[in-house]
């Protein structure tokens, strides 16, 4: 699916949001096929009351039409270049592993269908899932080799994003999401972002015997 996702850039689209608190949850579909959602990528500065220990949270969600990825950054983590890449290379690759093998669903779909997939990076490194649960280690190895291959291959893009996020500059290819918009956030600037210009083999980026789900 990350193939898939990533693929679907190359079409002519502006670049949309996501967030779990943005969206109602009536608006999910469980049943959609997301081979035929348009892939949007959202940037955000963490809001004020994000826990001082947090340095990224991710999720994963879609509507009827959308498959959103939702990246958002702690304000000191944005405000710091180096910090900012490495932490924006780990959340993005945590959504490239789990668009291929939903590491960050700990519970089946069948019993919360609407549920979007959660991840959050604490300071100390470690990644939890929703409800708590921490990834498991091979998983978390392997968004770990995934971050390195973004920030050896794609620096230049993880800084743009960075730069965006800092609230220094809004890099060509960003919007801001706008106030009318369902997944606007007034305590978080979203935008907009234009996503990788690249895509790996699944393949590359996944090791086949990575555990799909499960907490450690």
């Amino acid at each position: 699916m990350w193939n898939r996702a990533l693929l679907s850039q190359n079409q002519e689209t502006a670049p949309a949001p996501c967030s779990p608190r943005g969206v109602h949850e009536s608006s999910f579909s469980a049943a959609m096929s997301e081979s035929s959602l348009r892939f949007r990528l959202v940037i955000a500065r963490a809001s004020h009351s994000t826990p001082g220990d947090v340095s990224g949270i991710v999720t994963r969600m879609h509507t009827d039409t959308e498959l959103f990825w939702l990246l958002s950054i702690a304000r000191p983590v944005a405000a710091a270049p180096k910090v900012c890449r490495r932490s924006v290379a780990t959340c993005l690759a945590l959504l490239m592993l789990d668009d291929h093998l939903r590491v960050l669903r700990v519970l089946p779909g069948a019993s919360v269908p609407h549920t979007p997939g959660t991840g959050v990076l604490r300071r100390d490194g470690v990644i939890q899932t929703y409800l708590g649960g921490v990834l498991p280690p091979r998983a978390h190895a392997e968004t770990k080799r995934i971050g390195e291959l973004l920030i050896n291959g794609h620096s230049s893009y993880l800084d743009t994003l960075c730069r965006a996020l800092s609230g220094d500059e809004t890099p060509d290819g960003f919007e801001a999401v706008p106030a009318d918009h369902e997944l606007y956030d007034p305590e978080a600037e979203r935008y907009f972002a234009p996503p990788l210009s690249v895509w790996y083999r699944a393949s590359v980026l996944v090791h086949p015997d990575v555990p799909s789900t499960g907490t450690t």
